[in-house]
């Protein structure tokens, strides 16, 4: 199964990555930051979580943050990242071993402030995109964020897709595809039930950043 090949596949690729990539939160989530304090609420998450930076970055500036990865490896490292910090501040956040669409299908409908993707959506196919799309939408409450970050289709390892995670160091036969996106890809995937706010292009790192809402709501509003 596809699944069960990208699971395999992350899982080594943490195995073998583990304390390399340091601590630091991602530029991703520094840029989310301040779009996160116009949320209607505090309740973050942050689907792909991986090793647990961003999370931890987010709980310690005051979010209450579940982290989602179905590899368990990651999950396994991202809880030993929490665990180091203060009582106070780690109990604002969770690590937790699924997929990311059959989590989010089952939160409680309109409870969530914002969801975060960094990444993720590149090695899934139209229709697991769709599907996440609508989770996310569902979980959302009216006014809140859906922030997310893909490679863009001018990215130079676009034809090189060995060098990137999570294939880096895993045989030519096991490598997990990846889809560039394009401005007007982001658009249509969108455009099912979000309103954007803000679409970065990133030239230095090809990478695109997100800004999409859910429409109702006040911003800054709680639930």
């Amino acid at each position: 199964m596809a699944e069960d090949r990208r699971v395999a596949a992350w899982d080594l690729y943490w195995s073998t990555v583990e304390g390399q990539l340091g601590s630091g939160p991602s530029g991703f989530v520094r840029w989310a930051l301040p779009k996160l304090r116009s949320a209607p609420g505090t309740d973050v998450v942050e689907i792909g979580a991986g090793a647990g930076r961003d999370v931890r970055f987010l709980v310690e500036n005051g979010f209450r943050v579940r982290g989602v990865d179905f590899s368990p490896e990651a999950v396994r490292i991202a809880r030993l990242l929490l665990a180091a910090l203060p009582e106070e501040v780690a109990a604002r956040g969770s690590l937790e071993h699924s997929d990311a669409e059959r989590f989010l299908s089952g939160v409680p409908a309109d409870s969530l402030s914002a969801v975060l993707g960094l990444v993720l959506y590149e090695t899934l196919s139209e229709e697991e995109l769709g599907r996440l799309f609508a989770a996310i939408h569902r979980g959302l409450r009216p006014g809140g964020l859906h922030l997310w970050c893909v490679r863009d289709d001018t990215h130079p390892l676009r034809e090189k897709v060995a060098m990137i995670p999570p294939n880096q160091g895993g045989p030519p036969g096991t490598h997990i595809a990846h889809t560039f996106f394009s401005e007007a890809r982001c658009d249509a995937l969108s455009r099912a039930g979000f309103e954007r706010v803000e679409l970065e292009r990133r030239p230095e790192t090809h990478y695109l950043f997100i800004e999409d809402r859910k429409p109702g709501g006040a911003p800054g509003s709680a639930a």
